[in-house]
This record gives C-alpha cells, structure tokens and sequence, in this order.
C-alpha cells in the first residue's frame, strides 16, 4: 500500500503533476495487463440436426409478447 505520507504529498501537489503521476500510473498498467493477457482460443464443435430447421423470427418474437 501507499505510504501515507506519498498519499498527502500528491494530493498538495499541483494539478499538472498529479495528472502526469496518474498518466504514469495508467501506462504502468497497461503494460502490466499486455504482459498477463494473452490470446486465449477455443473450438467451435459441429453438429447436425439431421435437417434444416426453419424459423419465423417475427412469429416467434409475437407469441413472446401475448
């Protein structure tokens, strides 16, 4: 955690410096989160109905509103 101290330091300072720690802060995270992310990949499995299934979408949507 944060010291107290570094706490009430940025908060006395001025506007400009604690937009620059802030943009620090947000580019240490990105990196952080690029470093952890990775491509994650999955199978789509096949399967047959045995036949073309046909639907009325509008049908199907107004019996949902009776």
């Amino acid at each position: 955690m944060i010291d107290t101290k570094t706490v009430q330091e940025i908060q006395e300072a001025p506007v400009e410096e604690r937009i620059q720690i802030i943009e620090q802060i947000l580019q240490s995270l990105k990196k952080d989160i690029q470093k952890t992310s990775s491509v994650k990949t999955f199978i789509v499995r096949k399967f047959n109905l045995g036949a073309e299934v046909t639907v009325d979408r509008d049908q199907l949507y107004a019996e949902r509103t009776v």
